[in-house]
């Protein structure tokens, strides 16, 4: 399990580190610079590396005493106005003085340093190196500082950023003022908050997380529930099937959705739903959705829930129901819903049109506390609360967290970083990509939580086991389609399950 802090923990837990437990900084130094030679000494023969005046820097310094002494071919810049260097960096800088050629440690002081042989060497270099600034920055950057970013992000062939990269806010993910656009970051520890929004984006690359030795009681400590699951972890979430297994051990799923026009909302969400190992599902509708789809299904069951004796009796043996995919938000629809929650025990997944029934009705969430997964996008999200769009992208992990904390139910918020909460924890899903932006995803998506609740996957598990399943079969499949599309997501989920278990 990976943690999400802010840049005020991280400061605070390496203060921990260093005044309680007693580890020197210089050795969390020592460590880092250990870790990052680990993953970057075979990526190239020639190092840049650029260094601030802090303990971000240090990190930097003791890095290219490593490579140097590895063979590479070094060299580095330290930006600086004056001399009042950190202390582990005057420690690191005395050490490497003594090995490196004295041309290949230049210093940046102003604007007027960063010359055409400054820029010669970002060209020619196989690696830059980021250690100007760490997660501590607070103001946007001017002068020799974002003239030597707005070199390194034109001219650098591939850029590595130590534990963050310089000029990016760790807190809010925006550029103070300019920021360098590395292909890839090595933080220490734990994933930077501001590193999850959309616009750090551009800036951190790919991410990796590399551990320096901070003990993981000090982690726990400082813990705000914030966190990210790594593949393992949602394998043992996954339920196995047994040897003497049968479909009634795997759930009654039921689902009711789609209208006249929506039909292929009530066909994803069926269909994955059955893919996604639901021993018994029925796709509940009008009798005009049910002659078209009826056929269609060939594992599933239609009932046409006009037929009240019969809807019933299938909500109360339900193990699982989602509802709202294409259904429509008029008084039928809520007069269904309604029925629906006084009727069942189970628990209910709610997408699409029934998060506006409830947006509108919300009393209708006073008997679903504990049982309950609303998986909406943005704009549903925005008219849930009444707020904006722009505003619930800006607040994301905060407002998922406060409703679910609120109605005593799970949100999957989705997107980019889809964050999912029950109102104590917050996860972001690390899987997911743009190429799956076509209708009917969020359907699908809604099919796989039902199918995992109708089995007896909690409502937390659910949620999470569902987002990255979904997130992964478009991560795969993107290396080799243009667009991803619901029915990709029909195809390859038993596939895509059974390769979490293996």
């Amino acid at each position: 399990m990976l943690e999400i802090f802010s840049a005020k923990q991280c400061r605070e837990i390496d203060r921990e580190c260093i005044d309680y437990i007693g580890i020197p900084s210089i050795v969390l130094m020592e460590n880092a610079a250990i870790s990052l030679f680990g993953e970057i000494s075979d990526k190239g023969e020639s190092f840049l590396i650029l260094c601030g005046k802090g303990n971000n820097g240090g990190d930097a310094l003791a890095l290219a005493r490593h490579l140097i002494l590895d063979g590479k071919k070094v060299r580095v810049y330290i930006l600086s106005k004056d001399e009042n260097y950190s202390q582990d960096f005057k420690i690191n800088f005395g050490i490497l003085e003594k090995i490196i050629e004295k041309s290949d440690i230049l210093f940046i002081k102003s604007e007027n340093d960063i010359d055409e042989n400054v820029i010669r060497d970002i060209k020619d270099y196989d690696l830059l190196i980021d250690g100007i600034f760490g997660v501590g920055l607070n103001k946007d950057l001017v002068g020799m500082f974002k003239s030597i970013i707005e070199c390194i992000n034109l001219y650098a062939k591939f850029v590595v950023a130590i534990d963050t990269p310089s000029g990016l806010d760790c807190d809010l993910g925006i550029e103070r003022g300019i920021a360098v656009h590395a292909n890839i970051t090595y933080t220490f520890e734990f994933i930077k908050q501001g590193f999850l929004d959309y616009k750090a984006i551009d800036c951190v690359g790919k991410i990796k997380i590399l551990k320096i030795g901070i003990p993981e009681y000090i982690k726990k400590k400082n813990s705000n529930n914030f966190y990210m699951l790594e593949k393992k972890e949602y394998n043992k979430m996954l339920l196995k099937r047994q040897v003497y297994g049968h479909k009634g051990d795997y759930g009654r799923a039921v689902v009711v959705a789609g209208r006249i026009g929506f039909t292929g909302a009530a066909f994803i969400t069926t269909e994955c739903t059955v893919r996604a190992g639901a021993g018994l599902t029925t796709l509940a509708c009008s009798s005009e959705v049910q002659k078209i789809l009826s056929s269609r299904l060939t594992e599933a069951m239609t009932l046409d829930y006009e037929d009240n004796d019969n809807f019933i009796e299938l909500i109360k043996r339900a193990s699982s129901i989602a509802f709202g995919p294409g259904i429509g938000v008029g008084e039928r629809e809520k007069s269904l819903l309604e029925k629906i929650i006084s009727n069942s025990k189970c628990p209910i997944v709610i997408d699409a049109d029934g998060i506006s029934i409830i947006g509108e009705n919300k009393y209708l969430l006073n008997n679903l506390k504990g049982r309950a997964i609303i998986t909406p996008h943005p704009g549903e999200m925005a008219r849930f609360l009444g707020m904006s769009i722009e505003d619930v992208e800006a607040n994301r992990v905060s407002i998922a967290k406060s409703v679910a904390m609120q109605y005593g139910i799970i949100v999957l918020l989705k997107g980019y970083n889809t964050v999912i909460s029950n109102g104590k924890e917050v996860y972001i899903n690390p899987t997911g990509n743009s190429k799956m932006a076509s209708g009917g995803m969020g359907d699908a998506l809604t099919g796989i939580v039902n199918a995992f609740l109708s089995q007896g996957a909690s409502i937390n598990q659910a949620a999470l086991l569902s987002a990255y399943i979904h997130g992964n079969i478009a991560d795969k499949l993107s290396k080799q389609v243009y667009i991803v599309n619901a029915r990709d997501i029909i195809t390859e989920l038993p596939k895509e399950i059974n390769s979490i278990i293996d």
